[in-house]
């Protein structure tokens, strides 16, 4: 029986047990599927907005679609660029506050400092937390409703150079740079000077602000930094001057600093001179790397001179060559190609500011003229690759300047030099002849009278002023490195030739037909090409040698005069040629002997020196008086040269009254 009550009871459990379970299930699978519909509909009802519960910048923007948000975001954007950038900074114990615009208004409209693609930000908000998944951008929506995610802008962008050149305008009247103690020249003979104080400095460290305008502007909040200040010391103390000051006597006495640039293209070369002006107005106490003290140059001002003084020399653009021969077997169209040159002023001012350290640790040894250090660019068409002739490079340059000379001086000097020797070209192995090149010299053949003396009478001669082609092309020729087979000097120091080196005679050459003639010989292997400039308003004329270097190195030295001979007392003569009374006067020449040295080393090393000595007789002031024709006494005509009755080609240039005129043993050359 008890048996029976234990089986039933069994039963009554089962069905019991099972009903309940069932019940449970059906309730709690149907609460699940009743969620799992809300949220997939709640999730569906923010696929074309933003989940709920999220924010940005402590702004509630979830529920919003692309219109509202990309709306919202536009008008946070205005009221950003409209608000500005706040800036504050203490000084003294003072706030300053100012504010910078980030935006820059144009005459083609309105460029923003700072933004950010609002169409990629909606995108990028309105899929935030979202995976293209039905069920899992439901749990996220769950999810993210309860975290609350506060989310930035990723793609704010600055323009930053821009934004601190506004700070740096706003914060200048503020700033202060160190002055570092230096010493001041009141007079070099005798020597004064003071020694200046240091100050210190304040500056303002603003390098992380773009960062923080970043982090505000991502999160729309208008911008509000602080900017940080401090003082500067200077670098060097009066006690530190003080240390090396007795090095600024020699300092100064070692004088100017030049500075020199041979153009690679034409081999011209420049100068220019920091002088003893410049240097007591530049000079001031400076640190090495290591510490030491040193009398340099102040930076500002020496880049400023290389700035205002060689840039614009030393600069040009690369050219292509062109080249053409006529049928005359002139060139007659020639360009040379050039490098273009760049000024590499760092480099340059570093080794200016080299030698003038130098003059504080050093006594000997100095370096008083610094070489300009240039870049230099390639031209796409080299010489050499538009002829056959071996004409390549510039081989050397000569250079005299006719300063003062009267109109068909100038005349018959551009008539040799542009259209009789310009594109002329040289053959290998020829002993050129420069007498042969110019003739013949008369006016058929271009060339203008100029005034010379003759005895006691002034006359017109033809081709006055070839002289000054002949002291040119022998400088050319010699740095050329080419063998001279001829040349002789003028028989009176004249103004013209003086060598422009050091202003004394020495260096020129005269021409007289048919001698003495200047030759020289073309011993390079190639032909030889000769272009000319002349420039009217300087007063400069070049003549350019161009060929195929084949190794050689050329220069002569700086013609020295060891002797100079007084020209003695005013010499009077009488002439019927002139109307009685009436003086017409040349001026006087001082007489010299003069020499230089002109070196070749070849390429196997061997060397030849060629020792030039010049010989110029003095000339006393002549002057021509008019007198009265008196038959019964011949007129005492004394003649200013030996020579001068000979045929008219080349002369020594002279004075007549108003007129400048030419005379000597090559009557109308010069």
């Amino acid at each position: 029986m008890l048996k029976n009550f234990f089986k039933s009871e069994e039963n009554t459990i089962k069905n019991i047990s099972w009903k309940r379970i069932w019940i449970v299930v059906i309730v709690f699978v149907t609460i699940v599927s009743i969620f799992l519909v809300g949220t997939l509909v709640y999730a569906q009802n923010y696929k074309d907005s933003v989940l709920p519960g999220v924010y940005l910048g402590g702004v509630h923007i979830g529920g919003m679609d692309k219109v509202a948000l990309s709306g919202y975001l536009q008008d946070m954007n205005n009221k950003l660029l409209d608000s500005g950038i706040h800036f504050k900074f203490t000084l003294d114990g003072e706030v300053h506050e100012f504010v910078v615009s980030p935006m820059v208004i144009k005459e083609d409209g309105v460029q923003d400092l700072i933004r950010f693609d609002i169409e990629k930000e909606t995108e990028s908000i309105l899929n935030f937390r979202k995976n293209n998944n039905i069920f899992a951008d439901a749990v996220s929506s769950i999810l993210v409703r309860i975290a609350k995610p506060d989310i930035n802008l990723q793609r704010v962008s600055i323009n930053k150079d821009v934004i601190f050149e506004q700070v740096k305008n706003n914060l200048k009247d503020y700033v202060s740079e160190p002055q570092d103690a230096s010493v001041k020249i009141i007079s070099v003979d005798p020597l004064e000077y003071d020694i200046t104080s240091s100050t210190a400095g304040f500056a303002f460290d603003y390098e992380q602000i773009a960062g923080h305008i970043v982090k505000d502007w991502s999160v729309l909040k208008s911008p509000e930094l602080v900017i940080n200040s401090s003082s500067r010391e200077a670098e060097i103390s009066e006690d530190d001057v003080a240390t090396i000051v007795d090095r600024l006597t020699v300092v100064l006495e070692v004088g100017p600093l030049d500075v020199s640039f041979t153009d690679p293209y034409n081999k011209r070369n420049y100068s220019w001179t920091i002088t003893d002006k410049d240097i007591r107005s530049w000079i001031n106490v400076q640190k090495t790397k290591n510490g030491k003290l040193f009398f340099g140059l102040d930076s500002s001002s020496t880049l400023a001179f290389l700035d205002d003084e060689i840039k614009s020399t030393v600069n040009v653009d690369a050219e292509d060559a062109k080249f053409s021969v006529g049928a005359n077997g002139k060139v007659t169209e020639f360009k040379g190609s050039r490098p273009g040159v760049t000024l590499d002023e760092e480099v340059t001012y570093s080794d200016i500011q080299d030698a003038f350290m130098a003059r504080t640790f050093n006594d000997e040894g100095l370096v008083k003229n610094v070489s300009v250090t240039s870049k230099q660019l390639e031209p796409k068409v080299k010489t050499g690759e538009v002829n056959d002739l071996g004409i390549s490079e510039v081989l050397g340059v000569g250079h005299s300047k006719f300063s003062g000379s009267p109109s068909n001086r100038i005349k018959n000097i551009r008539h040799a030099a542009v259209d009789k020797l310009h594109g002329l070209l040289i053959k290998p192995g020829e002993n050129f002849s420069l007498i042969g090149a110019l003739e013949p010299f008369t006016i058929e053949a271009g060339y203008l009278p100029e005034l010379v003396i003759k005895g006691d009478e002034i006359k017109p001669e033809i081709a006055g002023g070839l002289c000054q082609v002949g002291t040119t092309m022998f400088r050319a020729a010699m740095n050329s490195g080419l063998k001279i087979t001829e040349r002789q000097n003028h028989s009176l120091v004249v103004s013209y030739y003086n060598d422009l080196s050091n202003g004394n005679p020495g260096t020129d050459a005269t021409i007289y037909d048919p001698h003495p003639d200047f030759r020289f010989l073309n011993d390079t292997g190639n032909y030889i090409l000769i272009t000319t400039e002349m420039d009217s308003q300087t007063s400069d004329l070049y003549f350019y040698f161009w060929g195929t270097n084949d190794g050689r190195e050329a220069s002569y030295t700086p013609p020295v005069v060891s002797r100079w001979i007084p020209a003695g007392p005013t010499k009077i003569v009488e002439t019927t040629k002139l109307a009685p009374g009436k003086q017409e006067c040349q001026l006087q020449h001082n007489g010299a002997e003069a020499s230089f040295t002109y070196t070749r080393i070849f390429a196997d090393g061997k060397k030849e020196d060629v020792v030039f000595t010049s010989y110029y007789r003095a000339l006393p002031k002549i002057c021509l008086v008019g007198v009265d024709p008196t038959p019964e006494v011949p007129v005492d005509g004394v003649p200013i040269e030996g020579d001068m009755t000979s045929s008219p080609v080349s002369g020594d240039t002279v004075e007549t009254g108003n007129n400048t005129s030419s005379t000597g043993n090559s009557a109308n050359f010069n």
